[in-house]
């Protein structure tokens, strides 16, 4: 088997692996994103340098549905692709909107070519784990949850005649999260399921050299960070904006938000809570659906787990989590947390603890954009608005006079490009206002034609740790190196280590010899130069 890494390679975003065996007759590709603000994205984007012929690809393998490793799939269609996407259902659902989303962004495809992708979820007995999903003559395919997002998964690929001992096999990480078992920390996601041993792994490297602080992966520590927040909203009478991704981060927030709302009624009584992001909407009941979607797990006893939904959200709210009830009523936590009507409102104030009976929704969800002109600007608000880059979308009409407020707060959720708005913003952190009007040039939004000179800009900015979905460090040798039943794993002995910059993957490379031991491993960073390898 050839395998080819086309990207990313020595950057973040344009995941894109082609495998291939002429003789075999198979040729796939896993992953197939968009580049974005990086290398020359539009030259990518379009499809004018790929070294394959989209008509003679059989199928893709996706790991999940961020635009960075899905967005590209509808533009392979249009090129002459015929063949299926290979996915979880929750991947294909969420893709779906995204994909069309971009055809109003800017993507060189439009929505004909979206409605061409043919999904195909594997069937077999169990979705994740050791089961074997034929896709073509002597190719197998498993999947692994990563809980990076709903529906993320890492790939196992298995090439060969197993009879003859001769099968192969390599797995790809995808991108991988940060709820570990038994140490889950963001509200919906379960935890990363350890992978099967493999004769090569691909990892990725977002952050291969970032080492978090305990602290910082608690959701004690998020709390603390979104109390602060509420408490000055409350002390100021002001307007929090929150810019942030539709999915995963949105989510992720509103249930902090309503945490300590709901832990503390009184106090907080004023603050009013809007979501403005009409993706998120779209997106609402696909991860509720998602959360409710169980799998049977247990050999002599036969027992139902959410496939996505973690345990420690039922341990917050001292709920049970075998008690089919008691799990409806979790579900409805969920439902009016993102400003959905509860299904099972007879059971509120039944089960669990204080906050589990007194749970009420305390967002306010735009629909129309008319709406945003009913919302009072004076009144305390924390105001959630897509996109998390500030680049484009409805965050986008809350900036111009947020900025201009000494009394508002900007508070990014996570990390962006530098050369994004809101990588900008964030260079103006802890920088006075005295010191920001004796600066020149401008903050420019090229999608809504906005132009804010950065001595105009007199809001507060911070920015709220302890929301990324992607491991660290220490996160990534984790799923490399594991235990089972107390014996010692690794994932692999030849390890690819990709997505990510050089300073990252390097990092990672060195941390992977250290915590290696004695047995020999051999580390690959693909280049632009040397990206073709033989299995």
């Amino acid at each position: 088997m050839n395998i080819e890494f086309l990207g990313p390679l020595g950057r973040v975003t344009g995941s894109c692996t082609w495998m291939h065996d002429k003789e075999r007759g198979w040729n796939f590709l896993v992953d197939c994103g968009i580049q974005q603000g990086e290398g020359n994205p539009d030259i990518w984007n379009q499809g004018v340098d790929w070294p394959f012929e989209p008509s003679e690809i059989k199928f893709v393998l996706l790991t999940h549905a961020h635009m960075d490793h899905c967005g590209l799939i509808p533009m392979l269609y249009k090129r002459g692709f015929q063949g299926k996407v290979i996915c979880t259902a929750e991947t294909a659902a969420i893709a779906k909107v995204m994909l069309v989303d971009a055809t109003r962004l800017g993507a060189f495809y439009d929505e004909s070519d979206v409605a061409k992708i043919k999904w195909l979820e594997p069937r077999g007995k169990s979705l994740l784990g050791g089961t074997l999903h034929p896709v073509a003559d002597d190719l197998f395919i498993n999947f692994y949850r990563t809980s990076h997002i709903i529906g993320a998964v890492a790939i196992g690929v298995y090439w060969g005649d197993f009879k003859a001992g001769e099968q192969k096999k390599i797995i790809f990480s995808g991108d991988l999260g940060v709820c570990n078992e038994d140490s889950e920390h963001l509200p919906f996601l379960r935890h990363i399921m350890k992978p099967h041993e493999f004769d090569y792994a691909v990892i990725e490297s977002t952050y291969g050299g970032k080492v978090r602080c305990t602290e910082e992966q608690t959701v004690e520590y998020r709390w603390k960070q979104i109390k602060n927040l509420c408490d000055q909203v409350v002390a100021n009478k002001s307007r929090a904006l929150l810019p942030s991704f539709s999915l995963g981060r949105a989510q992720d927030l509103l249930f902090d938000l309503h945490w300590v709302l709901n832990s503390n009624p009184e106090q907080y009584s004023n603050i009013k809570v809007v979501l403005d992001s009409p993706t998120a909407n779209k997106l609402t009941p696909i991860i509720l659906q998602a959360l409710e979607r169980t799998e049977v797990t247990g050999k002599s006893f036969r027992k139902a787990r959410p496939l996505w939904l973690g345990k420690q959200i039922f341990r917050w709210f001292e709920l049970d989590d075998t008690d089919p009830i008691q799990v409806d009523r979790l579900i409805d936590i969920v439902r009016v947390t993102l400003g959905e009507a509860p299904k099972f409102p007879e059971y509120a104030g039944l089960y669990g603890n204080q906050i589990a009976k007194s749970w009420a929704s305390k967002v306010r969800v735009i629909s129309e954009r008319s709406q945003r002109t009913q919302i009072p600007e004076n009144d305390p608000q924390i105001i959630l608005a897509s996109s998390g880059s500030c680049d484009g979308g409805a965050v986008t009409h809350w900036l111009p006079t947020t900025v201009r407020s000494s009394n508002s707060l900007i508070c990014l959720t996570g990390f962006s490009g530098p050369n994004s708005v809101a990588g900008q913003l964030s260079q103006l952190q802890g920088v006075e206002q005295r010191e920001r009007r004796r600066l020149r040039g401008s903050i420019q939004i090229e999608s809504a034609n906005l132009d804010i000179p950065i001595r105009d800009i007199s809001c507060e900015i911070t920015t709220l740790n302890g929301y990324s979905g992607h491991a660290d460090q220490t996160g990534l040798l984790n799923w490399l190196f594991w235990s089972f039943k107390g014996v010692s794993k690794r994932t692999a002995p030849c390890v690819f280590i990709q997505h990510g910059n050089d300073n990252e993957r390097k990092a990672l490379e060195r941390a992977i010899h250290e915590r290696n031991g004695i047995e020999p491993i051999v580390v690959e960073l693909p280049s632009q130069r040397a990206h073709k390898y033989k299995l």
